[in-house]
């Protein structure tokens, strides 16, 4: 699953319903120095390289706010610009099977 996202100092998940970036507080993130071990999948922004944990829980939390997660990256690149959205970019989420 893909979600439109930009990184500052923080990583902001955009809402297409209130056309916003927006801080998702229950996903858990870290620099990859920051970390003893990766559990996650690693995105590098600007040098820095994150690493969202938990990518099962994340994929809900951001789906119970009320986030747009696409399926292939492609529709997510889509939505972007449509909207005319810059300085974006994606973020992946894998998960094995998603119940809410």
């Amino acid at each position: 699953m893909w979600a439109v996202i930009k990184v500052d100092k923080v990583l902001k998940f955009y809402n297409f319903q209130t056309e916003q970036y927006e801080v998702v507080s229950d996903i858990k993130f870290a620099h990859a120095d920051e970390l003893e071990s990766i559990d996650g999948i690693s995105m590098a922004f600007g040098g820095f390289t994150k690493i969202v944990l938990e990518h099962e829980r994340c994929v809900k939390t951001l789906l119970k706010a009320g986030f747009p997660l696409f399926m292939k990256k492609i529709d997510a690149r889509e939505a972007a610009k449509a909207v005319s959205l810059t300085g974006y970019t994606y973020i992946q989420f894998e998960v094995s099977k998603l119940q809410l």
